[in-house]
């Protein structure tokens, strides 16, 4: 098991404090329960997006609570996962998951991670990593399960080696194919970035990620899978160069956006996708209410692109999240979510923790994270 590593304290406000934690959380499920309205859908046309959060506010609506789905429901397995064991253990989330899955299956579980998490759930397991690199004929899955609850490994883990280390193998309890885990670590370090205040500077914020991510793609297995997948080589550093000429330009479509970036469940196709909705939506845009504030006007956005929906606004969500805190996601819109609340608990006890590992560095105490496993999972 890893124990959480130590780093300087932060001061309440800044970098890392709670506001940030708990809207990295209560974002991402946010963004899962609102988007589930229109998950799948080809085009959804920004009035209709405005009408539906609109509608959040409307008191005549009852008491209705907007579900959430697969995507929070793993997360809240990881939250849990890390609490409980104060760092990584790969058997106890993968239980987790098993039990989650068993106890409510109508979340939306896709196929192929079913398969997974019953195995996952045989007492008789004796590797966990083996079902997800049983899949597609030993290829495993690229898809963005693993990238979409991936947020709170930012929140457990200070170092950005952990957080590469141990979003990878989280992820890898699901999916084995380095275009699936790599999303995961991305999507982790897009958060980190986010917590510690990164997006004050959009340009440095995608330079950042990019010199993490170049290092994460240099592997071979990385470049191996890349090429087998008929994907130029370092494919998630190709997408951000892509965001990054997005960014750029005065005027970009909707349309644009899908063709260069996806919005599709590969995670390839939306973890890049959820990073440059934040990042476009940090100033105020033409066709978004002028009232909104930079998180609302990226959960709106999300939305517009159509596609996974549900996964890309839960993805987005923690990354505003953690840069606008808590206070920048509207009350009612938080009463409306399953989960939100659930989601806010945990965010504060993960920030305990976070600050009790770095006050305990600061004393000189200092623990070296280490995997439950004795070795690093095969491909």
């Amino acid at each position: 098991m890893a124990m959480l590593p130590s780093r300087t304290v932060l001061l309440a406000g800044g970098p890392a404090s709670l506001s940030r934690f708990r809207g990295a959380l209560v974002a991402s499920v946010l963004g899962d329960c609102v988007g589930g309205e229109f998950e799948g859908a080809e085009e959804v046309p920004m009035d209709r997006v405005l009408q539906h959060l609109n509608g959040l506010d409307d008191e005549s609506r009852g008491d209705g609570i907007l579900q959430y789905s697969d995507d929070t429901a793993m997360t809240r397995c990881v939250v849990q996962s890390l609490l409980t064991r104060a760092g990584f253990d790969e058997r106890d989330m993968a239980g987790r998951f098993a039990v989650e899955y068993s106890q409510s299956p109508g979340r939306g579980y896709g196929g192929g991670v079913i398969h997974v998490l019953r195995k996952l759930a045989s007492p008789n397991l004796s590797d966990v990593f083996q079902p997800a690199r049983a899949q597609f004929s030993g290829r495993g899955s690229f898809g963005n399960g693993g990238a979409m609850r991936a947020a709170p490994f930012a929140l457990a883990f200070s170092k950005l080696v952990d957080i590469k280390r141990y979003s990878r193998l989280g992820a890898m309890l699901t999916h084995s194919c380095s275009l699936g885990y790599n999303g995961a670590v991305l999507q982790a370090l897009a958060v980190h970035l986010s917590l510690h205040g990164a997006l004050e500077q959009p340009d440095d914020f995608v330079r950042k990620l990019l010199l993490e991510m170049e290092e994460v793609e240099g592997e071979d297995v990385a470049r191996s899978d890349a090429r087998v997948l008929n994907e130029p080589e370092f494919p998630f550093c190709k997408r951000l160069h892509k965001v990054q000429d997005l960014m750029e330009r005065n005027n970009v479509s909707i349309e644009e956006v899908i063709s260069e970036l996806g919005n599709g469940i590969a995670a390839l196709h939306s973890v890049p996708t959820a990073i440059f909705c934040v990042l476009h939506c940090l100033e105020p845009r033409e066709g978004l209410p002028e009232h909104y504030g930079g998180l609302e006007r990226t959960m709106a956005y999300s939305l517009a692109l159509g596609g996974d929906t549900d996964t890309i606004a839960c993805m987005a969500g923690a990354i505003a999240g953690a840069h606008y805190g808590i206070d920048a996601i509207p009350q009612i819109w938080q009463r409306c979510c399953e989960g939100a609340e659930v989601a806010d608990i945990n965010a504060e006890r993960l920030h305990t923790l976070y600050h009790q590992a770095l006050t305990k560095g600061d004393s000189g105490t200092d623990s070296q994270p280490h995997s439950h496993s004795s070795t690093q999972p095969s491909n």
